[in-house]
Parts: structure tokens; sequence; C-alpha cells
């Protein structure tokens, strides 16, 4: 029988991974719940609104695959830094959205930060396969996903 070698870092790094996580995914509905505000102030339909968090689902779909091969091809680092990158660059390009004619760019921002989402969701498993011994896999694994709830 071969034995997992553990390290006791494990844990701060499924702590950072939930935090990255979470940036995330506290951005996916971050219009929609104040959509009188975002319509009257970008002077834009509520659909367009309700958009900036379809384009999550939207880009799920044909991204997840590429996003699953890199983490197979490229690794778990990979795949957890693409996540980070892209989350921190679409965040970033919101922020020059302040102006009242610059919808797009909040939906440009906002459609980068979906698309890392589908890197950042194929982590966790991996993550805990990776990290964690055979009898904490299932509790890491549930930890890491958590972090997206």
């Amino acid at each position: 029988v071969i034995e997992t070698q553990v390290y006791k870092r494990r844990w701060l790094i499924l702590m950072i991974f939930v935090l990255y996580s979470a940036s995330n995914a506290m951005q996916w509905i971050q219009y929609s719940i104040i959509a009188n505000i975002i319509t009257a102030y970008y002077n834009v339909s509520n659909f367009l609104v309700d958009m900036t968090s379809m384009i999550y689902m939207i880009t799920y779909i044909p991204f997840i695959f590429p996003a699953s091969y890199l983490l197979d091809r490229f690794g778990l680092r990979f795949a957890a830094l693409a996540g980070a990158i892209g989350t921190t660059f679409g965040s970033w390009i919101k922020v020059f959205s302040v102006s009242p004619d610059r919808f797009w760019i909040t939906f440009l921002g906002q459609s980068l930060v979906a698309l890392s989402q589908t890197f950042i969701l194929s982590v966790p498993a991996r993550l805990a396969a990776v990290w964690f011994g055979p009898d904490q896999v299932s509790s890491a694994c549930s930890i890491g996903v958590f972090g997206n709830q």
C-alpha cells in the first residue's frame, strides 16, 4: 500500500482557493440584485442587466470542456492561476465602467470573470485529490465547492 504524503499547508491552500472562488462567485449577480439602480444609472434595459448574470451560464457550457482539458494537460496550478488571473483582470476592467455610458465595459469585465469561473469550478476535485489523503478527499472537495456557493 502506497501512502500519500500530506502537508500541513494543504489547509491553507484550500482556504486560499475558497476565498478566490468566493471572490468570483460574489460577482455573479452583483448587478442583478440592484437592477433598478443599474438600469437607471447606465440607461439600459432589465434584459441587459440580467445578462450580466446569465453570461456565467452561457460561457460555462462551451468553455468547461477546454478548461477541463487545460486542467488535465497543464495541471492544477495552471487552472487555479487562470481562474484567479481572469477574475482579477475582469474585476479591474469593471472598475473602468464607472461612467454611465460604459455599460459595455461592465459587460466585458463580467464576461471575463464568467469565463474564469470555468477554471475555478473544475479545481475542487483535483485540489482535493492532489493535496489530501484518501480519508479527507471528500471533505476537502466539499469545502472547495463551498467557496463558489
